[in-house]
């Protein structure tokens, strides 16, 4: 995640940067830039440049200064407000669909705040489909609907949803089965449908490409790199069942463990030519001077994982080294 934090008083200016030196410690987050007073400049000129904006300043400043700007709950990114006195976190704008909800507990975390969540769904301990698209990141197809299967959802009805059967850890995630009726069935997408006419309240989740780009010394043992893998999802509240392929670059083809692994996992292995590597750049990568001494690339798990994520895609977890074993996780924006 792209984190852009903004104060305006000297206090708020130091708990900005409080905050900014445990965010660039979290392998989720991708980026993290702080910004000090001209509020209305700097949030509009940027605004879609970031997942999330934390703004320490009161409330109306912030409300004041976006209301021209946002668009769409599709869109728009998260707007937290924090208390110079971090006693509260507030989720302002794109709770569900832009991760605003989550991202307040996250901060809280950070400067053990209390965050202040107020959509419906969550107040009753429920998952709305917005915030169910963000977390396992599926794209809605029919966003008119969303108000409407939340709504049921908040007023104690439970919305029917079909699942393809890699999606049956769902089946024990408790938020999901008190909010909906769970159907596994053979389509590749998921649906959720309302009580209605056929076709008219359906909303359909396509899942977006998630890929596992993988580094790792020579030897390292197929367990070592499966517990890579699982350990570098649980940042991410993954399950494993929610990836799509794991990549290496080509040197790495034929290293045993890695092989394990993929077969462990019941992956596709995608190889990626150093060449690819060579040419490709993406603002997301950070170099790697051994890598690059080595091999004479920037690095490999970080730009495998994008090529094979495909066009248009970005990191949700940068890399990470698991003794001997470096992972990096991208997903399609498309």
């Amino acid at each position: 995640m792209r984190f852009a934090i903004i104060s305006v008083t000297k206090e708020g200016q130091k708990l900005a940067s409080d905050m900014e030196l445990v965010l660039r410690n979290d392998p989720t987050v991708i980026k993290v830039d702080l910004f000090h007073k001209n509020v209305k400049d700097t949030v509009s000129n940027l605004f879609n440049d970031y997942d999330c904006w934390v703004a320490i300043m009161a409330t109306g400043i912030m409300v004041r200064i976006i209301c021209p700007i946002i668009k769409s709950k599709l869109k728009d990114p998260a707007v937290l407000v924090v208390a110079e006195n971090k006693k509260h976190v507030i989720s302002l704008l794109s709770g569900h669909m832009g991760g605003g909800n989550k991202f307040s507990i996250k901060i809280a975390g950070v400067i053990g705040a209390v965050p202040v969540i107020t959509t419906a769904t969550d107040l009753n301990g429920k998952m709305g489909i917005d915030a169910l698209a963000n977390q396992y990141w599926f794209d809605v197809k029919q966003p008119q609907l969303i108000k409407a299967v939340n709504q049921l959802i908040a007023e104690n009805g439970k919305v029917d949803l079909h699942l393809p059967s890699r999606f049956r850890f769902l089946e024990n995630h408790p938020l999901v089965t008190r909010s909906y009726c769970i159907h596994i069935w053979e389509k590749s997408f998921i649906r959720a449908s309302l009580p209605g006419k056929e076709f008219e309240n359906e909303l359909d989740l396509y899942p977006k490409r998630i890929v596992a780009g993988l580094g790792s010394k020579k030897g390292v043992a197929g367990e070592q790199v499966f517990f890579a893998i699982r350990s570098a999802l649980q940042h991410l509240h993954l399950p494993l069942e929610r990836l799509d392929a794991l990549a290496t670059v080509d040197l790495k083809k034929d290293e045993e463990g890695i092989i394990d692994a993929a077969s462990k996992s019941d992956l596709p292995l995608e190889i990626v030519t150093l060449n690819e590597i060579s040419d490709f750049k993406h603002v997301d990568c950070t170099p790697s001077k051994l890598v690059q001494r080595e091999f004479g690339v920037q690095g490999v798990s970080e730009p495998v994982s994008l090529i094979r994520a495909g066009e248009s895609s970005r990191l949700i977890l940068k890399k990470t080294a698991y003794n001997g074993v470096t992972v990096a996780i991208a997903v399609s924006t498309n």
